[in-house]
């Protein structure tokens, strides 16, 4: 294609409707399988949804949103515009979790999605669940672009977990695991 005076320009591919950049963050409860053979169907379902519930809230009270229709198993699926509030969201989650005799494993990425009336698509979306099956039960794991956006704002430490090759993702990422988070606010 020919641009005026001759020269040469590239075509850009416009972005589809929806497309925001958002910090994901994914929950799972740790052991859900071994929970439910342990305390039984309807014991392990009411502690789930009593911490579902709670997640839900501090979502909310962190400036977050829950993504709805969407089944991720025993955990969450929110997206934030902050990460020093998806990570001041995470610890409270782990609370929330603790309170019910729970441990959870929480991933959160920050990039590009597509969003649509009750999802979230997209590849950030697929290399945070990665990064939240990284966790282990009580852990908070961010990828490096979390923590370079948190790392000024929130007063959080991190601690280089290394890098990962992540399930079906071609390049690795370098994680980082929360290891202090206070309130600045």
């Amino acid at each position: 294609m020919r641009g005026r005076g001759g020269s040469s320009t590239r075509q850009v591919r416009r972005p589809p409707n929806g497309l925001d950049t958002m910090v994901i963050l994914l929950t799972d409860v740790t052991d859900s399988t071994a929970l439910t053979e342990r305390l039984g169907d309807v014991a392990f379902r009411a502690k789930a949804d009593q911490l579902d519930t709670a997640v839900r809230s501090v979502v909310g009270d962190c400036g977050g949103e829950v993504v709805e229709g969407v089944l991720v198993g025993d955990g969450n699926l929110a997206v934030f515009r902050s990460a020093p509030r998806a990570i001041e969201c995470a610890s409270h989650a782990h609370d929330c979790a603790n309170s019910v005799g729970f441990r959870l494993h929480v991933g959160l990425h920050a990039g590009d999605v597509i969003r649509s009336a009750t999802n979230v698509h997209g590849g950030a979306v697929n290399i945070a669940a990665r990064v939240c099956s990284q966790a282990a039960p009580g852990q908070t794991l961010v990828s490096e672009s979390v923590r370079n956006l948190a790392r000024t704002w929130a007063a959080t430490e991190f601690t280089d977990h290394g890098l990962h090759r992540l399930k079906g993702i071609t390049d690795p990422h370098r994680l980082y695991a929360v290891t202090t988070q206070t309130s600045r606010t």
